[in-house]
């Protein structure tokens, strides 16, 4: 082993033993500025006063939401390099080869027009088999049917008019060759595996932890602490209590970053290769 691997392996424990200490560390963090808190009389400072703090709020919200983002960025790094993501990757390369040198690309389309079919079948017959009314007698008489339509015909039950209603309502998903064979899709079916990329989830969460983030920021932003025993604990306690959400959305960064890969995006490779198996197996057992 040279120089340069040993500083990396050393690197590589160093940042494994801080991570696998920072809950125990927070922990305590957190412990201790309760105690010099609860040592201080906590007031809110008024809405006359709101000009004063908008500073310290923004100050508060983009050091929290920058430490997310840059921990999140360290996560994904740490996702990238783990063995289920590869072995992950791996496969669907594999199929996706399979899929261009064996000239079954072009039957791809057919595959998708079948697949949405059934899709559209079973999520319909999940309604229907409930009420005993058959796929085919649904097809026939009752597929086009309005629910006033519905409502007047004196042959079904109540419990099936509303199961018909419901079949007549499933839409079809959408599903293109392009959403097997990149991480482009854009469906948002939520019974479609491939309704979202991991890239759309990770924009979302990211969305989601602002919005929140903002809230929070401005609630803390707010908090003033009077002294009772010691000025140097009022303005410690303060300054732990704001810096603390600082780390802890360093910490929720990573973790975030690093499940939407060894998760999220994980599990979107391996919906893309389990469908990439079914179009290998249609395309062979379905000549054009």
């Amino acid at each position: 082993m040279n120089g340069l691997e040993i500083i990396s392996t050393e690197k590589k424990k160093f940042s494994q033993f801080i991570l696998g200490n920072a809950r125990a560390l927070i922990i305590t963090f957190i412990l201790f500025t309760v105690v010099v808190v609860m040592t201080t009389d906590i007031q809110q400072i008024t809405i006359s006063d709101i000009s004063d703090i908008g500073l310290e709020f923004f100050f508060i919200l983009f050091a929290s939401y920058a430490m997310y983002i840059f921990c999140a960025d360290g996560g994904t790094a740490a996702g990238l390099s783990t063995a289920v993501y590869k072995a992950a990757v791996a496969r669907y390369n594999e199929l996706k080869k399979q899929i261009l040198e064996h000239s079954r690309y072009s039957r791809l389309n057919d595959f998708c027009t079948h697949y949405v079919t059934e899709d559209l079948k079973k999520a319909r017959m999940n309604y229907l088999m409930v009420a005993s009314v058959s796929y085919d007698e649904y097809l026939t008489k009752y597929s086009k049917l309005s629910k006033q339509e519905l409502k007047d015909l004196p042959e079904l039950t109540q419990l099936q008019k509303k199961a018909i209603a419901k079949a007549n309502a499933v839409r079809m998903i959408k599903f293109t060759p392009v959403m097997l064979t990149t991480m482009r899709g854009k469906d948002t079916q939520s019974r479609f595996a491939l309704r979202i990329t991991p890239r759309m989830q990770r924009n979302f969460t990211f969305s989601a932890k602002l919005i929140k983030m903002s809230l929070v920021s401005l609630c803390v932003s707010l908090i003033a602490l009077q002294v009772i025993i010691e000025p140097s604990w009022t303005v410690f306690a303060e300054v732990c209590l704001k810096l603390g959400m600082v780390i802890v959305n360093g910490f929720d960064g990573r973790n975030t970053g690093y499940n939407n890969i060894t998760e999220v995006t994980v599990t979107y490779i391996d919906a893309q290769s389990d469908l990439l198996e079914q179009a290998i197996h249609f395309a062979d057992n379905n000549p054009s």
